[in-house]
């Protein structure tokens, strides 16, 4: 998928890397199974639009990738490519073909999986898509010239004896520092959580927290934006407990009034069950906001210390904590939110990480010649 508006975590990466590059002079090509944009990108990148969605039980995934290795021996006899990058998700072979070309090729960023098994696992990948996907992985990295790892919670997203052959480079998707910023707004006591009403999200723990420190808190309120399978069971509790009476269900938010969502609030919670990344903790913390999330999956690398709180997985109790912590003292939430913002303007920005992704491409075509 490529957009610049739809709620789609990889489309909207896959764009942010595709922008930028393009913006710097890049001749690109970009296959897609679908393609949303408002916006028109810069003449020197030419989008392919291929029929039928990668992920298809009927095996639309070769069909994919028929085309895909046709469109390239198609475009390469006009003139030849220097690189070929597979963008996240990595894990569904997609360089695979082109195999036999002399193209040198760079995967990533991976991110992990969710966990298959446990609570909180509603909807994740099953042990025996993810021994598929370890099979495809290792054929894609035996020929590559580069990986690139989201976090390092990606590590094990190594196939064995790769990180001795490979260029291995850890590079975090980024975010558009000019478009997301901070804003000014009175003091108070708001939690914002952004994201699908499922169980892996952890909404549930965090009901349990804020019911817990509701009390303590007078003036607190807790925003819950999203909706999913866990939404009329959402509702219910919010109905039924009066702890909750100061939880406000706002529904779907679109992506054009995210931002104003973040910057209204006073912390952003996202209390997953091992996040893979996170984008919308790295959209508050562009936002000026500091962030509550977990000490798992990406967020235990991407949340600084300095700029928010991370707690056990699940536990509502040490949730409940960091959250008082944070809406007790107006000034820590401010600091925490400045070391965020100036972070994302140092690490995230589209313009370093477009910087750190061109001489990964330079050592890429190094190891190859």
């Amino acid at each position: 998928m490529l957009t610049d508006h739809l709620p789609h975590g990889d489309g909207l990466v896959a764009h942010g890397f595709v922008r930028e590059l393009g913006a710097r002079g890049h001749e690109l090509h970009v296959a897609a199974g679908g393609v949303d944009l408002r916006d028109p990108l810069p003449a020197n990148v030419h989008v392919h639009r291929l029929r039928g969605p990668v992920r298809d039980a009927r095996g639309g995934r070769l069909g994919f990738m028929r085309q895909v290795r046709a469109l390239y021996r198609r475009l390469a006899a006009e003139g030849p490519f220097d690189l070929a990058h597979q963008l996240n998700p990595v894990d569904v072979g997609l360089s695979l073909a082109l195999a036999g070309e002399r193209v040198p090729v760079v995967l990533g960023p991976y991110v992990p999986d969710w966990a298959p098994s446990g609570a909180g696992a509603d909807g994740a990948v099953g042990p025996a898509a993810l021994r598929l996907k370890a099979v495809l992985r290792a054929a894609q990295q035996r020929r590559a010239a580069a990986v690139l790892l989201s976090t390092a919670a990606a590590t094990p997203k190594l196939a064995r004896g790769a990180a001795g052959r490979l260029g291995v480079h850890e590079l975090p998707p980024g975010i558009d520092d000019r478009a997301w910023c901070p804003a000014e707004r009175a003091a108070g006591q708001d939690v914002l959580f952004l994201a699908n009403l499922e169980v892996r999200k952890g909404i549930h723990v965090l009901l349990d927290a804020f019911a817990r420190l509701s009390g303590e808190l007078p003036a607190a309120r807790l925003l819950v934006a999203g909706l999913g399978p866990e939404e009329e069971r959402v509702r219910r509790r919010v109905r039924e407990s009066p702890e909750l009476r100061r939880v406000e269900l706002l529904g779907r938010v679109e992506r054009d009034s995210v931002m104003a969502a973040m910057q209204a609030c006073d912390v952003y919670c996202l209390p997953s069950y091992g996040e893979p990344y996170g984008m919308t903790a790295l959209e508050a913390m562009a936002c000026g906001r500091p962030v509550v999330g977990t000490a798992a999956g990406g967020l235990q690398h991407l949340v600084p210390d300095a700029g928010g709180r991370k707690v056990p997985v699940g536990d509502s109790g040490a949730l409940a904590a960091a959250l008082a912590e944070l809406l007790g003292d107006p000034g820590l939430r401010r600091s925490m939110g400045e070391h965020n913002r100036a972070l994302v303007e140092q690490r995230y920005a589209w313009t370093r990480v477009a910087t750190r992704l061109e001489e990964v491409y330079e050592e890429a075509l190094s190891r190859a010649r």
